[in-house]
């Protein structure tokens, strides 16, 4: 298997999953969302983002150089990531914010609503790693 497929199953199982082990395991997500973006920065966030910027730039470079077949478009999808990490890393308040709001609002309906999102997004990717790399 070559790096998009490995790629492709992992981070779209990920997002796939995600609806299941955030909402259908019966546990407080919300407050566990709370404390991971509290209100100060903590301290694993920084650290974690570089290390997601690193591998959209090993992504990049390995579709520069792998010469696989529709690369550039897991390459992107992936790419979207960094605009999370970026934003941990220079705009926290803002993020923050964010998440608090999506939190407070409808019991955090809209947090649901992404993670739904984020599953079809995932169910995507899977198939194209699956089907297509």
């Amino acid at each position: 298997m070559n790096y998009f497929t490995w790629l492709g199953l992992i981070f779209g199982l990920a997002a796939l999953l995600k609806p299941v082990y955030m909402h259908v395991i019966p546990w407080d997500e919300n407050a566990f969302i709370a404390k991971a973006y509290a209100d100060k920065r903590p301290r694993w966030i920084v650290p974690v983002a570089v290390i997601g910027l690193g591998l959209v730039g090993l992504t990049w470079y390995q579709h520069f150089t792998a010469g696989v077949d529709y690369s550039l478009i897991l390459t992107i999808l992936f790419s979207l990531t960094a605009l999370k990490a970026i934003t941990l890393i220079f705009d926290y308040k803002r993020f923050h914010a964010w998440v608090a709001k999506m939190l407070s609002k409808d019991k955090g309906r809209n947090v649901v609503l992404v993670d739904i999102g984020a599953g079809v997004i995932g169910l995507a990717i899977v198939l194209l790693a699956l089907l297509v790399y």
